[in-house]
Formats: C-alpha cells, sequence, structure tokens
C-alpha cells in the first residue's frame, strides 16, 4: 500500500520533499546549498510535484540508494491546543 493511500482522504498536500534512503536505512533530505541534511525542515522544500519529480531523477543517476519524492501534509493542529495542553 502506498503512502498516498495510508494518509487520510481530508489530509492536505501543500509541498514535497526529496529523500534518500541508503543500504543502512539512514534516510536524509536533498537541500541544493547543502545537500544531504538529516533534518526534513532542512531539505528543499517543493511546492511543484513535477520539480521535485525531476531533481530526484537527476540526483538517482549514479546514486545506488534509494531516492524518492515524499508528501508533505498540512499540518491541522490548532496552535491554541497546544497552547492550553502546555497550562495543563
Amino acid at each position: 500500500m502506498s503512502e498516498e493511500n495510508m494518509s487520510d482522504e481530508n489530509d492536505v498536500i501543500v509541498g514535497y520533499l526529496v529523500q534518500r534512503e541508503d543500504e543502512d536505512g539512514d534516510v536524509t533530505f536533498w537541500d541544493p546549498r547543502n545537500e544531504w541534511q538529516e533534518d526534513p525542515n532542512e531539505g528543499k522544500f517543493y511546492e511543484s510535484e513535477d520539480e521535485a519529480n525531476a531533481d530526484a531523477k537527476k540526483l538517482q543517476e549514479g546514486d545506488s540508494a534509494t531516492i524518492t519524492v515524499e508528501l508533505v501534509f498540512e499540518d491541522d493542529e490548532d496552535p491554541e491546543e497546544d497552547a492550553e495542553d502546555e497550562k495543563a
């Protein structure tokens, strides 16, 4: 089952990340200025799936690791709820 099918139908896709998983299972995220980063927040955020796929295809050439485009979903948590939880 693909990750798209596992997500809730109400989830909103806001962008994409290019992810690399090596043979040891280590996952990193692509950033053109700093190359592969462990923190997904430091990876390049793509608004276009076509652009993310094009970069992933270029990066896959000559790389034995698995490079994929991962979906980024809208954060549906209410920031006010988080603030109330912290007070409790």
